[in-house]
């Protein structure tokens, strides 16, 4: 017995792979997070491969108005990643809708150990004004236990910081 032990304790537990908590799908508590009007439903899906992670939203307004987006990012804290982006999704009802090239350039990394993924977003919105350029800094927290998942939102375009509470399905 103590010859297993001894042989065992050599050996590194393999690391589990950042983000690996993150992974599957998400459902926002609207009660408990900032209002998403005209949405009434939010889930997230996400997707971990290696050091990039997709995340798919999917937002739903009464039975019949659904729309996805996504968003990929390499999470070496170095690489902007180009996405499409066909409309702005967030507050649409503003009257702003997405310009510039129609791209969300984003970067992204893992924070302590992949238990927070930080996200670095630059996009054109276009309003009446024109075009104007919108910098936005997400991190999605993962609680100690993985049940919760905290998204904190802040942007250029915003005096308030805006948060989301999501749960496991």
């Amino acid at each position: 017995m103590l010859v297993v032990l001894a042989l065992g304790a050599g050996r590194a537990l393999p690391a589990a792979q950042p983000g690996a908590g993150l992974a599957g799908a998400w459902t926002l508590d609207v009660a408990r997070s900032t209002p998403i009007r005209p949405w009434d439903r939010l889930t997230l899906n996400f997707t971990v491969t290696g050091d990039t992670v997709t995340i798919t939203r999917h937002l739903a307004w009464g039975a019949d108005r659904k729309v996805d987006d996504q968003t990929t990012v390499r999470t070496d804290g170095r690489t902007v990643t180009p996405n499409p982006v066909g409309y702005w999704l967030d507050t649409w009802y503003t009257n702003v809708y997405i310009g510039g090239d129609h791209r969300k350039q984003v970067t992204g990394e893992w924070l302590e150990g992949g238990r927070i993924l930080k996200l670095e977003t630059r996009l054109q919105l276009e309003a009446q004004q024109g075009d104007h350029p919108v910098h936005l800094y997400d991190e999605y927290r993962l609680s100690a236990d993985g049940r919760t998942l905290r998204l904190f939102e802040l942007r250029s375009t915003r005096d308030e910081p805006l948060v989301y509470v999501f749960t496991r399905p």
